[in-house]
């Protein structure tokens, strides 16, 4: 047991009063003795709210295919809120968000705490693969969830607000990165693909497009092919090969033409050893993610030749992030963010 917590179930001649019991894995409605009611924690399942003035009035489990509504003090049902988000889909809870920017609607607002959050539309197999997921990660480079949640027959996850832009949008506003900020990047990024893969996790589908950039801090947003896995393959590692290879160059790799890519490489003054990486790591099956970041790339200066010819290819970067808008963001809106309240707590109990 984690928490117990009083409700009410409202009738039209007597109500009644039960116990909430929280459990790792479920919720029982009854008395101390005897449970009434119990529902599971799963995404399959909804918990349903009942809203009313920005407060959490009341929640509703199906039971018998009706709906049965509780109502309870608004601080326990937070804390039921807080503690079964992500482990159950909600419904009703639309209108505790508000959207803020007509040319990004999936920029909205925690109407309670004011918090910027994100959000995206996913179908509902998205959801089952997704959300479990990503509730087992917890690394700066991965994107979090906050809650998932149903609206008219579609499926929405609230996500921690990135914002700022893709990788690929900052390196096209920005073509002449410099070589400590190609290794700063590609570096979080191999971390962040160490992590997940000590983790069983292989991303599958890492691009520059789904990399929010911000800084020199990055983070991957899109989880749409990962899985959970006992054996690693060498598709994480290699992507990220190419995008060092896209950072240095502003090309893409070349998976036919390895001539080509060396020449490309050369041609954009790539220092030696990036050069040394990034075609080992495309040639060799073999590598970890450990290995790799024990590469002298990582630790290396550039030599005076080196630096010279960089400095004579490229010009000074101008950083100008805080101009960028964050249309590269997840773009996709809830229909209207308000819901029915036609019905008052006692009609829907």
């Amino acid at each position: 047991m984690i928490r117990q917590f009083k409700c009410e179930r409202l009738h039209y001649i007597l109500n009644t009063n039960y116990i909430v019991t929280i459990y790792k894995d479920k919720l029982t409605i009854g008395n101390e003795s005897h449970p009434k009611y119990e529902y599971k924690f799963k995404l399959e399942n909804v918990l349903h709210w009942y809203v009313d003035n920005l407060k959490l009035q009341g929640f509703g489990i199906e039971y018998k295919g009706i709906i049965k509504f509780f109502k309870a003090n608004y601080k326990d049902l937070e804390q039921l809120r807080s503690f079964c988000r992500n482990l159950i889909c909600f419904d009703n809870i639309v209108e505790l968000y508000k959207q803020i920017d007509i040319n990004n609607p999936s920029r909205i607002q925690d109407q309670i705490s004011l918090q910027l959050c994100g959000m995206k539309i996913v179908t509902q197999q998205q959801l089952l693969t997704q959300v479990p997921l990503i509730r087992q990660l917890n690394y700066n480079g991965i994107i979090s969830y906050r809650e998932c949640f149903q609206y008219k027959s579609q499926y929405y996850i609230i996500t921690e607000f990135v914002g700022e832009i893709t990788l690929r949008k900052f390196i096209t506003q920005n073509p002449k990165l410099s070589h400590l900020q190609c290794r700063a990047i590609i570096l979080q990024l191999f971390k962040t693909v160490q992590y997940l893969h000590d983790n069983y996790v292989i991303h599958a589908t890492i691009d520059i497009n789904h990399i929010i950039y911000k800084s020199d801090f990055i983070k991957i947003i899109d989880f749409s092919q990962a899985k959970y896995t006992n054996i690693l393959d060498d598709y994480d590692i290699k992507n990220c090969s190419r995008i060092l290879f896209y950072m240095y160059t502003g090309k893409e790799y070349n998976d036919i033409d390895n001539e080509q890519n060396l020449q490309t490489l050369q041609n954009t003054q790539t220092p030696k050893l990036a050069q040394e990486l990034i075609l080992s790591i495309m040639t060799d099956k073999n590598l970890t993610v450990s290995q790799i970041l024990e590469h002298p790339y990582f630790s290396f200066s550039l030599d005076p030749q080196e630096r010279k010819n960089r400095f004579q290819k490229f010009q000074r970067i101008q950083r100008s992030t805080s101009e960028m808008d964050d249309s590269d963001a997840i773009s996709q809106s809830i229909p209207e963010l308000q819901t029915n309240k036609s019905k008052s707590l006692r009609q829907l109990m």
